[in-house]
């Protein structure tokens, strides 16, 4: 079976570098934006997705948006998941398939990531925190003990949830901002305090 990343741009290179860095063969990208190779890997435009069950997949594409309408349009394909191997994942965390985590990012006892994640490079999920599907937990990101993180929720690079707290269905925090208190699905906040903008 092949293993192809779907996405070729900067976080597809990401991918592709953990892969290796993991001994994991990555056969190429699919993309359909017309170039041919992408870090010296062949890219092969989407129609070769129409050949199920012969090749696994891991959706490189930062936004939650695009990643979920992705997914959704392959549903049925065999889909992988990518750990850098400078990663730390608790023995006890569950993580499901199409997660990515990127080199430093660390992963506490208990934790639980859904589906197609990005937690990227040295973000901290800490004990029992819960992150839905499609989640980007940007770099330098820290939660605290059993945060919540609705799906497709977007945490800002070096942002700070303390714990306890929820963050709700397609919210957004910014950079660098310190969660205090519950975010609403759909909102953005940002700022230290974090505040609705």
């Amino acid at each position: 079976m092949k293993n192809y990343i779907y996405g070729a741009g900067g976080h597809g290179k990401v991918v592709s570098e953990a892969m290796q860095k993991s001994h994991l063969v990555c056969d190429g990208f699919i993309d359909d934006s017309g170039i041919h190779q992408w870090v010296k890997l062949p890219v092969f435009n989407s129609t070769i997705l129409a050949d199920k069950g012969l090749f696994s997949l891991h959706i490189a594409i930062g936004s939650n948006k695009a990643r979920e309408d992705i997914a959704n349009k392959l549903n049925g394909n065999t889909f992988l998941s990518v750990y850098h191997p400078n990663s730390i994942v608790s023995i006890s965390a569950l993580i499901k398939l199409g997660t990515f985590l990127a080199a430093g990012s660390l992963v506490g006892p208990d934790a639980y990531l859904g589906e197609h994640c990005i937690v990227n490079h040295h973000a901290i999920i800490d004990h029992d925190c819960v992150i839905s599907a499609f989640c980007h937990i940007a770099p330098h990101v820290t939660l605290g003990g059993n945060v919540k993180v609705g799906r497709s929720a977007l945490i800002g690079s070096g942002a700070i949830v303390l714990p306890g707290l929820e963050i709700g269905d397609y919210a957004v925090i910014g950079a660098g901002s310190v969660v205090t208190k519950n975010v609403p699905s759909g909102a953005t906040f940002a700022g230290n305090p974090a505040k609705p903008i």
